[in-house]
């Protein structure tokens, strides 16, 4: 897939792991067909309802990447202060959220090279977060393969 290609890509995917909005279905069915048919006939409140249970209420599947590789340990703050530098200067804004989290990580990928160590750090992260969402059989489990093939080609 071409630089351009993959960079939207990424882009859709971190949109669509962020909080749910109105246009979330509507990215959803234009660009991840097996997520929206299984929310399609989901509320939005229903859909808010499952990301809070899914990511915020089950810290097993956190999408602060850095959780799931250091716990509260001190590496943890020191990848946080790599990547917040490293985004900085990259002018990647991560708003409300930490620098590890999923949705800035999405958006960060296009930056880095295929032998990046983060690159494995990431993959190593989403890998334990998809699993889980498998067992559960969750559909977000959908967005977090798709994340999960971005950061590892």
């Amino acid at each position: 897939m071409k630089a351009e290609g993959r960079r939207q890509k990424a882009e859709v995917l971190s949109s669509l792991l962020g909080y749910p909005d109105r246009d979330l279905l509507r990215r959803a069915a234009e660009n991840a067909d097996d997520f929206y048919a299984e929310v399609k006939h989901v509320s939005l409140d229903g859909l808010e309802e499952l990301y809070t249970r899914t990511f915020d209420l089950n810290p097993v599947a956190s999408l602060d990447l850095g959780w799931h590789l250091y716990g509260e340990q001190y590496e943890r703050g020191r990848l946080l202060a790599e990547l917040r530098g490293r985004q900085a200067k990259l002018g990647i804004d991560s708003g409300t959220e930490l620098p590890d989290h999923l949705t800035v990580v999405l958006r960060m990928l296009r930056y880095l090279d295929g032998n990046d160590p983060l690159r494995g750090q990431f993959a190593a992260a989403i890998a334990k977060i998809r699993a889980t969402l498998d067992e559960q059989g969750n559909p977000y489990r959908h967005l977090i393969r798709a994340a999960e093939a971005e950061v590892t080609c």
